[in-house]
């Protein structure tokens, strides 16, 4: 059955035949595999480009008005902040931790004298002192929160 006799009675094998056949359907699986494996490695690269794009948004979160007197003076310093998060988990958590923030901040501004952060180089000292304490975990069981940056929303001192 695997043979068959030409004009000259030779018999010739399909065998050549039969293993070209394996061949021409074994590449065509293989490229089939080949083409749907990239284009869910270019599925996963858009997702990760779109996760990346989405990290980079960035998150803000605003502080309500602060208003102190200032440390040995008759002068107050109202200030509006907001704070630049990583993601929008550390938002909820600050929400969540609101009164403690505010204090904590409160406790800082209080502690300033007016010539203190009425100059450039005292005010980004200032923000930088407000993020860092920010940064402090509210609880023992809490992980600090990473502040990317602390923005002035108003400043004024009278």
């Amino acid at each position: 059955m695997a043979e068959e006799k030409t004009e000259e009675g030779q018999k010739k094998s399909k065998l050549p035949l039969i293993i070209i056949a394996a061949v021409v359907v074994l590449a065509l699986a293989g490229g089939g595999a080949w083409f749907f494996l990239k284009g869910d490695a270019e599925v996963d690269e858009k997702a990760k480009a779109k996760a990346s794009a989405l990290e980079a948004i960035p998150v803000y979160m605003p502080i309500d008005t602060l208003t102190v007197n200032l440390k040995d003076s008759r002068q107050y310093l109202q200030l509006t902040i907001s704070l630049q998060l990583k993601n929008g988990d550390d938002s909820a958590l600050i929400k969540l931790y609101m009164p403690q923030v505010r204090t904590r901040a409160l406790i800082i501004l209080a502690s300033k004298k007016p010539e203190d952060v009425i100059t450039s180089e005292g005010k980004l000292a200032l923000l930088e002192e407000l993020k860092t304490i920010t940064e402090k975990p509210f609880t023992d069981k809490l992980e600090p929160i990473e502040i990317l940056d602390v923005s002035l929303t108003s400043f004024i001192i009278q």
